[in-house]
């Protein structure tokens, strides 16, 4: 854990030091997909973190770390009693996007990402990480409408190519609605 948060502190002071960085946060409604994911309903999270701006052109770059809060909502019966689980994990996703403009303002966004989960919970009880996997690696999808130079808003799905564990076949997909602010232009 100690390790996770130094590898946060130190990605997120190098992106601070960058000519044109952000900070970025939001709302992430997360589920999950895959043959044995059936019967588990959208779980709200949010997200937070940092981002760089690259590029000038019409194809710009923008690598991120962030927070990520993931998973879903599980309903089980039990002699006619109806349960909700809850299945949350926090992750600390590293992504390096590609933003391809059609105006000023309206960039397409895709990009892969690498995601580490820290910490998580089955309902009352923390995960038990031999059968879950900790790392995690997807791709983004998205759209970006910038307001101004230094204002945008983030539409995007995130899909994980990698099972959550070693088992089954369940992957993590996210939909993130948020906000970004650019502290140097």
């Amino acid at each position: 854990m100690r390790l996770l948060f130094i590898i946060f502190i130190s990605l997120l002071s190098f992106t601070l030091s960058a000519q044109s960085f952000g900070l970025k946060t939001g709302a992430a409604m997360t589920n999950f997909s895959g043959d044995d994911a059936e019967g588990v309903d959208f779980r709200t999270g949010f997200y937070f973190g940092s981002f760089m701006k690259l590029g000038e052109a019409n194809i710009r770059y923008s690598p991120e770390v962030i927070f990520h809060q993931k998973g879903g909502l599980v309903d089980q019966t039990i002699d006619t009693i109806t349960v909700s689980n809850e299945i949350k994990t926090n992750y600390v996703d590293i992504a390096f996007n590609g933003n391809f403009h059609i105006n000023d303002e309206l960039a397409l966004v895709l990009g892969p990402y690498f995601a580490y989960a820290f910490s998580g919970s089955t309902g009352d009880e923390s995960m038990d990480w031999d059968i879950y996997n900790k790392t995690e690696f997807g791709a983004n999808i998205g759209a970006t409408y910038e307001v101004n130079d230094l204002f945008h808003v983030d539409l995007r799905y995130g899909l994980a190519f990698t099972d959550i564990m070693e088992a089954k076949t369940i992957k993590n997909r996210s939909i993130q609605i948020g906000i970004g602010y650019i502290f140097s232009y």
